[in-house]
């Protein structure tokens, strides 16, 4: 361990753990996957409540399927997004 890195632990022998440097590009990346993320997050928990207070009957009002699917093509369109932007940033193994 180096001078500085000891002055900055806390207890001696103790490593600590330094950013890595992230270039612009992958900022960029970053916010794009983290944006995606969240847009499909709330597009799942929009889903589960449509879904959590649908009553269980015979025969359901238009809006009420419209209000459902309506939602469970915001999960379909936000996954879509992911796969998309995956195919695009993920390394080929």
């Amino acid at each position: 361990m180096h001078e500085s890195e000891e002055a900055l632990a806390k207890q001696p022998g103790e490593v600590v753990a330094r950013p890595v440097p992230v270039s612009a590009e992958e900022e960029v990346i970053r916010k794009e996957l983290e944006a995606i993320f969240l847009d499909l997050l709330a597009s799942a928990q929009k889903l589960s409540y449509e879904l959590a207070t649908l009553e269980v009957k015979d025969n359901y009002t238009r809006e009420e399927l419209k209000d459902l699917l309506n939602a469970g093509r915001d999960v379909v369109a936000n996954v879509k997004r992911m796969h998309k932007f995956l195919e695009r940033h993920a390394k080929r193994r």
